[in-house]
């Protein structure tokens, strides 16, 4: 006897992924402050350098913390990229604040606030202007000697 075999059946049989929840009910609440929570905050930091972690850690460690009412910490990053590099640690982040804080109802807010006074890359243009601004000499040298602080040569 000869069994056909047909992989269209095998893909319409798509088995669903549960969710796992987790019931925290039972498990410790203990209380704890801003200054622990920041405390712990460089610690985990620490150990994302320690790991090599660099561009997790090189985002994180800009972000602000605020503990909250219901133990709610909320955390604000400046722009969307650094709040997905967040998402990628928060996980790792979540446990270990449960676990040294010996409290499992701790809970994440993420809040992305535009910040455009910050800039990042500096032209060479604001890079004079800024040098231009401290010593103003540079501006006379500049007409006389005829320079181009665009040029690469």
């Amino acid at each position: 006897m000869q069994r056909s075999f047909n992989l269209k059946t095998i893909f319409n049989t798509v088995e669903e992924e549960k969710a796992v929840i987790e019931n925290l009910e039972n498990k410790p609440k203990d209380e704890f402050a801003q200054e622990k929570l920041m405390q712990l905050w460089e610690e985990f930091l620490n150990q994302l350098l320690k790991a090599n972690k660099i561009p997790a850690y090189n985002a994180l460690h800009t972000g602000k913390l605020e503990l909250k009412d219901n133990f709610k910490i909320q955390f604000e990053f400046s722009s969307a990229s650094l709040a997905n590099e967040f998402d990628l640690e928060k996980d790792n982040l979540m446990w270990f604040l449960r676990e040294k804080l010996n409290n499992y109802a701790i809970d994440f807010q993420v809040q992305v606030i535009q910040d455009d006074t910050v800039k990042y890359i500096k032209t060479k243009a604001d890079v004079f202007k800024e040098m231009a601004e401290k010593n103003p000499i540079l501006l006379k040298m500049k007409e006389e000697l005829g320079l181009d602080y665009n040029s690469n040569e």
